[in-house]
């Protein structure tokens, strides 16, 4: 990998992060109750994984690397927060996480928005996905920046 790979491989990430934001947006926006969670759920799965695929760190390419890549990788993706580099990611683990960082945001943003329309719970949604996306690629280019080095 070079610093243009990682330049490629962002790029990537950030538009597939974009295309599957709007369709949080858009099941925000659907009035049936718990679509908008359970496609999230789906959502933010997909996007991790196919996030860590983009950077070589899916749980499948990471067991195929050798012992010394492994703890390199296991070790740079602890000191960077991430709880999904390198691991098998399951909508179980991901809706734990997934909950923790929602609570955190939307406290955050609750002085903002007292009355949430349909409208704006669209909008909310299409910016935590993207803003939990961009964390995980942030995260993900970090440990791929280690290997390189």
């Amino acid at each position: 990998q070079s610093e243009a790979d990682l330049i490629e491989r962002r790029k990537h990430a950030e538009s597939m992060l974009h295309n599957k934001s709007l369709m949080s947006s858009a099941a925000a926006v659907v009035p049936i109750p718990g679509l908008d969670v359970t496609a999230d759920l789906k959502l933010m799965t997909d996007i991790i994984e196919n996030i860590n695929k983009e950077y070589g760190l899916s749980h499948k390419q990471v067991s195929g690397y050798t012992d010394d890549i492994k703890q390199k990788i296991v070790f740079s993706a602890a000191k960077s927060g991430s709880d999904f580099i390198g691991k098998k990611v399951t909508k179980g683990f991901v809706a734990v996480v997934f909950k923790m960082m929602l609570r955190r945001e939307a406290l955050k943003q609750s002085k903002w928005v007292p009355v949430i329309g349909q409208a704006v719970s669209g909008t909310i949604s299409y910016y935590m996905m993207k803003k939990l996306g961009e964390q995980h690629i942030d995260k993900c280019e970090r440990v791929a920046r280690e290997l390189i080095v």
